[in-house]
């Protein structure tokens, strides 16, 4: 019972991580029909961005690794230029005040990938998916650069270091506050969504973008505004997860291919969906690790298959999924369309 009471509580903290990642792709998928490569890496900036404003050291590894990455620019030029900039500025900053910030800065990084690249490939999906995917790349060795290959943290609370311990399961407070702060950023979204001009832009332009535009709506502001917001939303997932796991250039597409996965099984372009598919995907493959690593019945299984328990899991999640979307191509939430003759 313990074993199982814990995997459902780590299940659903890895749910909500994932319903944050997979919100911006449904979102953006919703409105401009444009499957981002790059999401991921989205999340890596976030993480590193937390990772600057929260560790008193972060700001100082930041600029020096600016002037290596300038250094290593001007070699391809053929340029001699040996910058050494530092700085002894601390910022440490709390992470409840990191969030937001988080969410602004890594939503204008959206925002530009979007107006200057982006909206030049309307209409071509694969070739916005290579370019974007091009950008990722681009991004994961300019971030390598900068910080290295070393494995960083984003400091977190002394309130959320603790633990809330029921009938021998041990609930870390942090994840208690991932679950939450979930739970607050779904209600945000909705009232944006539902009770806002904005979100009624946008569900126009979802429904029926040629009849927006001749009605007024601004489709392309609506565009980049909407792209802002989903990789607002990666970024501070990838924020969140830093306090978890050790945050790394290649930590984006680490939980990218689950993030998919969760917007297909919901339904394309479905928030309701993508709600129930992180759910889903994140509860199963908490209880199947904890199953595989013989927390739920012991002995179960021998030891070789207890040491590699967490990639077993990811592999069953993926197999029921893709049996899922086999029998119900169009995942869990239909989508509504209306007929005009």
């Amino acid at each position: 019972m313990t074993g199982l009471l814990e995997a459902l509580f780590n299940g659903l903290s890895l749910s909500s991580i994932l319903i944050l990642a997979a919100l911006g792709l449904g979102v953006t998928f919703g409105v401009m029909r444009v499957i981002n490569m790059a999401h991921g890496e989205m999340m890596m900036l976030g993480a590193y961005l937390g990772y600057v404003c929260t560790n008193p050291y972060g700001l100082s590894v930041f600029v020096s690794g600016l002037a290596s990455l300038a250094r290593e620019t001007a070699k391809i030029f053929g340029i001699h230029w040996e910058p050494s900039w530092q700085t002894s500025i601390e910022l440490h900053w709390n992470l409840y005040l990191v969030l937001p910030v988080v969410f602004v800065v890594v939503g204008l990084a959206g925002y530009i990938l979007e107006k200057g690249l982006i909206r030049f490939l309307y209409g071509r999906p694969l070739d916005t998916l290579l370019a974007t995917w091009g950008v990722g790349l681009i991004l994961q060795q300019v971030i390598q650069l900068i910080f290295s290959g070393n494995p960083k943290g984003v400091g977190i609370p002394e309130n959320l270091t603790g633990q809330w311990t029921y009938a021998d399961s041990r609930f870390p407070y942090y994840r208690l506050f991932i679950i939450a702060f979930t739970i607050l950023c779904l209600v945000l979204v909705y009232v944006g969504f539902f009770y806002t001009s904005l979100g009624l832009k946008i569900r126009a332009v979802t429904q029926n973008r040629p009849m927006a535009s001749a009605m007024g709506i601004p489709t392309s502001q609506v565009d980049g505004l909407t792209f802002a917001f989903g990789t607002g939303l990666a970024g501070v997932a990838g924020c969140i997860l830093g306090g978890m796991y050790n945050v790394g250039p290649n930590m984006g597409q680490d939980f990218i291919v689950e993030a998919f996965m969760v917007v297909i099984l919901g339904g394309m372009g479905q928030l309701k969906g993508v709600v129930a598919g992180g759910l889903m995907v994140g509860v199963s493959r908490g209880i199947a690790e904890k199953f595989y690593a013989n927390a739920l019945i012991p002995n179960l299984f021998p030891k070789y298959i207890e040491e590699v328990f967490s990639p077993i899991a990811r592999i069953t999640v993926l197999a029921l999924v893709i049996g899922f979307i086999m029998v119900r191509p169009s995942g869990l939430v239909r989508t509504k369309e209306r007929v005009y003759d």
